[in-house]
C-alpha cells in the first residue's frame, strides 16, 4: 500500500501543535512534531500567525513527502462541516471566521481536503488507533481545564446509539445538581482542595507537590478518593448501555494517575464493570493522529 502524509492539527487554548502523520499505519512521522504557543485570548492577528508559523515549520519538514490533506481538532462550539469558528468564550476574536479558508491559504492543501472535528473526538480516534485495537467499543476522555468524550463503535466515532449520550458529548451531563464537568476538571480539584486546606493552588500538580512533599497527605487522598467516587458514578451508566470494553483517559490529569487510576478501577470492579481501564499520557500525539484520520476516506 502506498503511503499517503496528512498534517494533524491540535488547536488549544495555550497552543498549537501539529505533526505529519502517515496513514497507511496511523504513526506519527519522526521529527515533524511543531508546537507554537499562543493564547486563545490573543487577537485573531496572532493566532492566525502562531498557527501558520507551525503548520509551515511542520511542512518544511517533511521534505519531499506529499502532504495530503490536514485534519484538525478545534474546541466546540464550531460549525465542523463550513469550517468557520463560532465560540464566544475560547478563540472569541475567531468568531465568524472562515478558518478552513484561512488554513488553505496558509499551506496550500485544497480546502475540500481540510476536515474538522472536536478534541475528545480526535483523541478518542487517536487512541483507538495508535493502540492497534480490536475492542468494538471504546470511550475516550480527556480530564483538565474540561472534560472531553468520545465513544468509539467498530473504530468510528458515534454521537447517537445504545448508551451514548446526545451528541457522544458528557462535559454537560446533570450531575449532583450541576453538570459532570464540575465534579471532574481542575476546577474542582483546585476548589475542593481549598475547602479542605484553605491552600490556593494552580492545577493537580501543585496538590500533588504537597502530597509528596509530606503536606496535606490525608486531604489529598480524599480529594483523589473523591474525584474518583465522582467520576465512577459519572461514567458507570454509560459503561454499562454502552457495553464499553475498554475506558482510556486522557489530559493533564494522567500525569497523577497513580493517585486515582487504582480507585477508578475498583469502583467499576465493585459495580460490576469489567472493561479495560487505562491512561494515554501523550494526549496531544493522540488529538494529531485521530484530527489526521478525518482524512482517511
Amino acid at each position: 500500500m502506498k503511503d499517503i502524509y496528512v498534517l494533524g492539527m491540535d488547536i488549544g487554548g495555550s497552543h498549537v501543535a501539529c505533526q505529519l502523520i502517515n496513514l497507511t499505519d496511523c504513526q506519527p512521522v519522526a521529527d515533524t512534531y511543531v508546537e507554537v504557543k499562543v493564547s486563545e485570548k490573543e487577537t485573531a492577528g496572532v493566532i492566525l500567525a502562531a498557527w501558520e508559523k507551525a503548520l509551515k515549520a511542520c511542512i518544511g519538514k517533511a521534505g519531499n513527502k506529499t502532504v495530503a490533506g490536514l485534519g484538525a481538532a478545534v474546541p466546540s462550539p464550531f460549525d465542523f462541516m463550513q469550517g468557520i469558528a463560532m465560540a464566544d468564550h475560547k478563540f472569541a476574536s475567531l468568531k465568524g471566521l472562515n478558518i478552513r479558508g484561512e488554513l488553505h491559504r496558509v499551506t496550500g492543501i485544497p480546502a475540500e481536503s481540510i476536515l474538522f472535528t472536536n478534541d475528545a473526538a480526535a483523541f478518542g480516534m487517536g487512541a483507538w488507533r495508535l493502540s492497534g485495537s480490536k475492542d468494538r467499543h471504546m470511550i475516550g476522555v480527556t480530564l483538565g481545564t474540561g472534560f472531553g468524550a468520545c465513544f468509539i463503535v467498530d473504530g468510528c466515532y458515534a454521537t447517537y446509539g445504545p448508551g451514548v449520550p446526545i451528541g457522544g458529548e458528557l462535559w454537560n451531563y446533570p450531575f449532583r445538581g450541576v453538570i459532570a464537568e464540575d465534579y471532574v476538571s481542575t476546577r474542582w480539584f483546585e476548589k475542593r482542595f481549598k475547602e479542605l486546606t484553605l491552600e490556593e493552588v494552580k492545577g493537580v500538580k501543585e496538590i500533588v507537590g504537597f502530597y509528596e512533599n509530606g503536606k496535606y497527605k490525608s486531604e489529598t487522598e480524599q480529594v483523589f478518593r473523591e474525584f474518583a467516587n465522582a467520576f465512577g458514578e459519572i461514567m458507570l451508566p454509560f459503561m454499562q448501555r454502552f457495553k464499553a470494553d475498554k475506558l482510556v483517559i486522557g489530559g493533564g490529569i494522567v500525569l497523577s494517575r497513580q493517585y486515582f487510576l487504582p480507585l477508578i478501577k475498583q469502583y467499576f470492579e465493585a459495580n460490576g464493570v469489567r472493561a479495560e481501564v487505562e491512561t494515554l499520557a501523550d494526549t496531544t500525539i493522540a488529538i494529531i493522529a485521530g484530527a489526521a484520520t478525518l482524512c482517511d476516506e
